[in-house]
């Protein structure tokens, strides 16, 4: 029996080995992933940083492993959280761009595997960039993505909403639940540019106003693990900390991230906190990527991957896994600004930067990157390269390649051609031309001081010196637009579009253009194009279509079937204040705005553009005249772009005997927005109250304009 009992100790020793290599276990634990976009690994005291306060974060690193070596597989937002919930490389899952592309649901996300094993699946997101509409919601019970655009100039990635609202929607999601058995996603976009943080981290970090971002994303943070420590979650919990990129900060000329692939934009927080903080306070330098996230889960749990994941579990000690190089990529700079896509490889030592002219960095000994070792073809710089072009890289453009779902385009009317595919080394380095968005942050800076005219000459040249540009196009299209240059920007938004095809935001963009220049059956047509592309929600525009053409019936249901998607939005409401306005039914148009006033201001928002205008043009239908200007105040101080709400204004001081308050309103129009087009909107309004001298002393200033 000897021979028995030491087979016994011998089998338990191996599984106890494989345990130890495994990583431990915790079956059913609540599983808990935090993201912080666009926070770089060193800026963050767990890392050594010393210019900001985190104790948040400072103490979730206490009780978790830390991984300094973690790298994004891209330095964009959808594309790297897709990595991250599907555990696969970019060009496997097929994101490669924050616009114009959707996640297949062939692929298995984090949240389908948990929800498949019992676990209820819940996130809150506070940018529209991670909206349901790009797939990466699959497998979520509960998706908050209520996220508003104010002002349709305002650029995609803009769009976001203060991580306080984000994380409060999460915790109602949370506290509704009876069982422990969750998976929940927080997604914070405070670090993301522009850098406004809230007080008191304004003015604490006036100077630094990332690093106040950082703070204040940190402070949300403290409030969401506080609220998991109340419900006894915490401790049982596993506990993933991360982001999905860096940030440029000028360090090698890019002042955000998507262009370049050095260190700043592509190292990443990564902390791992397992159920009663075991491991707690392990460090681990081997390089792992965002990818290894879903394994990592998985394994913790007990359960098995599925096939085919790029990653790999992290809980075993970095020393018993084979060494590896982690992938990155951007084709960021080919389908925005026609310039060469990037790849890169990062190991434990060096990082090589597949480019039109290739780099070599030994980031161990120069972390900033400024000694390029790649023309002494030492042997890391070969084999990286091999190794690098060995991989089936597809490019993978964007917009729609499905056969039938162009098929189903083409029957709608819609025909877009993509601009002739060129190969990497025959366009031009990104690190040569980086210098060119300075002019396209320049025009978006005169374009926020309302110096519409002067963004969008600036954006023209641009565009004629490289055709390619497709953000170029994007921002011309809308300066033009909100400079009411409906046709000019259409035509610049047809350029985009041939960049870019079947792209649903690009879509819809045309479709708007459309119906403001009155082809409301191209607009027609676009929008359903966008709605078989993969947009979602189209029902508000086509009801502003009906609304355009009279069809209050139609537009009405289209609203009302928009209200009931989206309840707690405000665009549905103004949509149904303007078509119950167009009607006559004045006192139902009111309610709708107040109905969509209080909702933003129950949220935290602020209202969306035109909605204090419409509520003023109701009430002054009303005849309650202050109410009126107190509302068209409102909009001319939020919007000032919007000249029709100056312009109803001036009128309403005029029918109220208010001559000269009316002119010196017109003239303080003129000051905040100086476009051709405001006094191009003095002369109309001079016009309606019959003096054609102010008119015309009005159209000789937008003449020198």
């Amino acid at each position: 029996m000897r021979w028995f009992r030491f087979l016994l100790v011998a089998l338990s020793l191996l599984a106890l080995a494989a345990c130890a290599r495994r990583g431990p276990v915790f079956p059913g634990a609540p599983v808990v992933v935090i993201s912080i976009d666009t926070l770089r690994a060193d800026h963050l005291p767990a890392y050594g940083y010393r210019q900001v306060e985190t104790p948040a974060l400072d103490s979730l690193a206490r009780d978790a492993i830390v991984f300094d070596n973690a790298v994004a597989h891209v330095p964009l937002t959808l594309p790297s959280h897709v990595s991250l919930f599907t555990g696969l490389l970019p060009f496997q899952h097929g994101v490669r761009d924050n616009i114009g592309y959707r996640l297949d649901k062939s692929h298995t996300t984090l949240a389908t595997f948990l929800r498949s094993r019992g676990y209820a699946t819940g996130a809150a997101v506070s940018a529209v960039v991670l909206a349901r509409s790009t797939g990466i919601a699959e497998g979520f019970d509960f998706y908050d993505d209520a996220i508003e655009a104010r002002d349709v100039s305002e650029p995609l990635g803009r769009v976001q909403r203060p991580g306080a609202q984000t994380e409060k929607r999460l915790e109602e999601w949370i506290g509704s639940q009876s069982s422990g058995r969750i998976f929940a996603f927080l997604h914070l976009y405070e670090p993301h540019a522009p850098y406004t943080p809230p007080e008191p981290f304004a003015t604490r970090y006036a100077s630094h106003p990332y690093d106040g971002e950082i703070a204040a994303a940190d402070d949300i943070v403290g409030r969401f693990v506080s609220f998991l420590k109340q419900k006894g979650l915490y401790d049982r919990a596993l506990v993933v900390f991360l982001s999905d990129h860096g940030e440029g900060l000028g360090d090698h000329g890019e002042d955000e991230h998507g262009v370049l692939l050095y260190r700043e934009e592509l190292r990443v927080p990564l902390f791992i906190k397992l159920p009663g903080s075991r491991s707690a306070g392990r460090r681990e330098s081997s390089p792992c990527g965002i990818a290894d996230v879903f394994t990592t889960v998985a394994s913790a749990l007990g359960e098995k991957a599925p096939p085919g994941l790029a990653g790999r579990s992290l809980l075993e000690p970095g020393g018993a896994a084979p060494p590896r190089r982690i992938y990155s990529e951007t084709l960021y700079p080919r389908y925005h600004f026609g310039w060469s896509d990037l790849a890169a490889l990062t190991d434990d030592r060096y990082q090589y930067i597949e480019a039109p002219r290739p780099e070599l960095y030994d980031w161990q000994t120069d972390p900033g990157e400024r000694r390029d070792l790649a023309s002494s073809l030492p042997p890391p710089f070969r084999s990286m390269r091999v190794e690098l072009q060995a991989m089936n890289r597809p490019l993978q453009a964007p917009g729609v390649s499905d056969p039938e779902t162009v098929k189903k385009l083409a029957s709608l009317g819609y025909i877009g051609a993509a601009a002739p595919a060129a190969s990497r080394k025959d366009l031009p380095d990104p690190k040569d031309r980086i210098g060119a968005i300075a002019r396209l942050k320049e025009a978006s800076r005169l374009a926020s001081e309302h110096r519409d005219d002067q963004a969008a000459s600036l954006l023209s040249k641009l565009a004629a010196e490289n055709p390619l540009m497709l953000d170029v196009w994007e921002t011309l299209a809308r300066i033009l637009r909100r400079a009411g240059r409906s046709r000019e920007a259409l035509d610049a938004l047809e350029h985009a579009d041939r960049l870019s095809p079947a792209t649903p935001p690009i879509l819809l963009g045309l479709a708007d253009l459309q119906r403001e220049v009155g082809n409301f059956a191209r607009a027609r047509e676009l929008t359903l194009a966008a709605q078989a592309a993969g947009a979602t929600q189209v029902e508000e525009e086509l009801s502003w279509i009906a609304l355009g053409q009279g069809d209050l019936a139609s537009a009405r249901r289209e609203a009302e079937a928009a209200l009931r998607v989206r309840p707690d939005a405000q665009g549905p409401l103004l949509l149904l204040a303007s078509i119950a306005a167009r009607a006559g039914e004045l006192p139902r148009a009111l309610d709708y705005c107040d109905r969509a006033i209080r909702l933003a201001r129950a949220r935290g928002e602020g209202p969306l553009i035109n909605l204090q205008a419409t509520r003023g043009d109701v009430l002054a239908r009303l005849g309650r005249q202050a109410e009126a200007e107190e509302a068209f105040r409102a909009e001319v101080r939020d919007f000032p772009e919007n000249l029709d709400a100056w312009s109803r204004l001036a009128l309403l001081y005029a029918s109220a005997g208010r001559r000269g308050e009316a002119d010196r309103l017109l003239n303080e129009m003129v000051e905040r927005v100086p476009a051709s087009r405001s006094f191009q909107a003095a002369a109309h309004v001079s016009e309606i109250l019959g003096d054609r001298a102010a008119a015309q002393r009005w159209r000789s200033r937008a003449q020198a304009k």
